[in-house]
C-alpha cells in the first residue's frame, strides 16, 4: 500500500513554537527594552542568546537522531519552553536583568533545538522527494510566523493582559496546542537499536561527512557561511519603532500578525521561485531581494505608515530566503541523520546571522539607523558578488545531489 504524505500544514505547527523562542525576545522584549530606556545593543544581547543555541545545535542534533523517537523529543521540550515563556513574562525589564534574561531565553532556545531536530526529522521522513519544496514553504510559514506574529502577540498580552504572568499561560498554551499537530505524522524508522553511543555518532558524521564532499554540498554551505539572507535587521525593529514614531499597537501589528501574513506570503512565494530555478540559485536570489528591502527602510518616511510598509516588505524578502534555504537543503541531506546534517547547514547560517546581528546593533550605536541599514545592504552585495565568482571553481562528488543547484 502507498504511503500518502500528511498535509504540509503540520509542520508550520510544529515549528511555530521554535520561532516564538525566537520571536518573543526579539520583538517583545525588544520594545520593552527600548520603553525602559536602555540602547538597542541590549536588545540585541537578548536576540543574541537565542541565536547562540541555534548556532551550535548540530552538536547535539544526533541525540534527536538516534535516542528518544522525534514525538518524545517534541513533547519534553515544548513543556520546558512553557516554563521559560512564564519566566520571560514576570522578570522585570531593567539594566540590571538583561543578563538573566539573556539566560532565560538562551534555556528556552535549547529546548527549542529539540523541536526543530523532531520537526526537522519527521518533515525529512514524511515528505517524499515530491513534496520536499511544499513541506518547506509550510515548515518555514510556522518558523517565521512564530517569529513575527507570536512575537507580536506576546508584546500584545504584555501590554493588554492585566497581570504578566497570563500573558507567559496564554502563550504556554499556546505552545501546548501545537503539538497537537504531531498526529498524523509517522515516526522514522529506528537505526543502529542497540548500538553503542559512540557508533551511533559515528554513523551520523559519516552521513555528514558524504554530503560535505558532494559539490551540492560545499555550494549549500558556502551559501549558508555568507552573511546573507539572515534578515538581521529585523530582529532590532522592535526596538526601532519609536524611531518611526509607531505606538506599541502599530509594532505589534507590524512585526506581528501583519508581520506574520507577509512572511508567509514569502515562505509560499520562496516555495514557487525554489520550484523554477536550481535551488541555490533560488537562494542567491532571494538574498539579493532582501538586500534591496534594506534600502527601502531607508528611504522610508518616519512614520507609522512608513514603518509599517517599509518593515512589512522587509519581512516578505526574509521569508523568500528562510524557504530557498530550506529547499537548498533538503535537496542535499537525504532522509538519514536527518536532524545532524540540516542543522550544520542551519547552524552555519545561524551563526553568520549572529555575527551580523551584533554587527547590526554596533553599527546602528556607530551610525544610526540608516547606517546600518546601508551597512547590511553594502555587506550582503560583497559577499553576493564572493558567491558568482566562488561558485564554478567548487569541485566535489556528485554522490549526495539529488538536483541541480546552481
Amino acid at each position: 500500500m502507498t504511503h500518502l504524505a500528511p498535509h504540509p500544514w503540520r509542520y508550520a505547527a510544529l515549528y511555530f513554537p521554535m520561532g516564538l523562542m525566537i520571536g518573543y525576545p526579539s520583538v517583545a522584549l525588544g520594545y520593552l527594552s527600548s520603553r525602559a530606556g536602555l540602547p538597542v545593543s541590549a536588545a540585541a544581547a537578548m536576540v543574541g542568546s537565542a541565536f547562540f543555541a541555534h548556532a551550535f545545535k548540530f552538536l547535539w542534533a544526533p541525540l534527536a537522531d538516534y535516542s528518544l523517537s522525534r514525538k518524545a523529543w517534541y513533547r519534553i521540550a515544548i513543556a520546558v519552553m512553557c516554563v521559560v515563556i512564564v519566566a520571560l513574562t514576570v522578570t522585570p525589564m531593567h539594566e540590571s536583568t538583561i543578563p538573566l534574561l539573556s539566560m532565560i531565553v538562551l534555556g528556552g532556545n535549547l529546548a527549542g533545538t529539540f523541536v526543530a531536530f523532531a520537526t526537522e526529522g519527521l518533515m525529512a521522513h514524511n515528505a517524499g522527494p515530491g513534496g520536499r519544496g511544499r513541506a518547506s514553504g509550510w515548515f518555514q510559514s510556522g518558523n517565521q510566523f512564530g517569529q513575527t506574529a507570536g512575537g507580536g502577540l506576546g508584546l500584545w498580552f504584555t501590554k493588554h493582559l492585566p497581570e504578566l504572568w497570563m500573558a507567559g499561560v496564554a502563550l504556554a498554551v499556546i505552545l501546548v496546542a501545537c503539538s497537537l499537530a504531531l498526529s498524523g505524522l509517522e515516526e522514522p524508522p529506528v537505526t543502529h537499536r542497540g548500538a553503542s553511543v559512540g557508533d551511533r555518532a559515528r554513523d551520523a558524521w559519516r552521513e555528514l561527512a558524504a554530503v560535505l564532499r558532494s559539490r551540492a554540498g560545499r555550494i549549500g554551505l558556502l551559501l549558508c557561511i555568507l552573511p546573507i539572507g539572515t534578515g538581521s535587521a529585523q530582529f532590532l525593529f522592535g526596538s526601532l519603532g519609536p524611531e518611526w514614531h509607531a505606538s506599541s499597537d502599530a509594532v505589534s501589528f507590524a512585526l506581528g500578525i501583519g508581520g506574520g501574513i507577509a512572511i508567509v506570503a514569502g515562505c509560499m512565494t520562496g516555495g514557487l521561485l525554489a520550484s523554477r530555478m536550481p535551488t541555490a540559485r533560488a537562494y542567491a536570489t532571494a538574498c539579493a531581494i532582501s538586500a534591496c528591502a534594506a534600502l527601502l527602510l531607508v528611504a522610508s518616511p518616519r512614520n507609522t505608515l512608513g514603518y509599517t510598509a517599509s518593515t512589512l516588505t522587509y519581512t516578505f524578502a526574509l521569508g523568500l530566503c528562510s524557504t530557498t534555504l530550506t529547499g537548498m537543503v533538503l535537496d542535499v541531506i537525504g532522509t538519514r541523520a536527518a536532524a545532524t546534517k540540516i542543522n550544520v547547514f542551519f547552524a552555519m547560517n545561524t551563526m553568520f546571522g549572529l555575527a551580523m546581528l551584533r554587527a547590526d546593533g554596533v553599527a546602528h550605536d556607530r551610525w544610526g539607523t540608516n547606517g546600518m541599514l546601508w551597512f547590511e545592504f553594502l555587506l550582503s552585495a560583497a559577499c553576493l558578488a564572493l558567491f558568482v565568482v566562488l561558485v564554478r571553481r567548487i569541485r566535489g562528488t556528485p554522490a549526495a545531489e539529488t538536483s541541480p543547484t546552481a
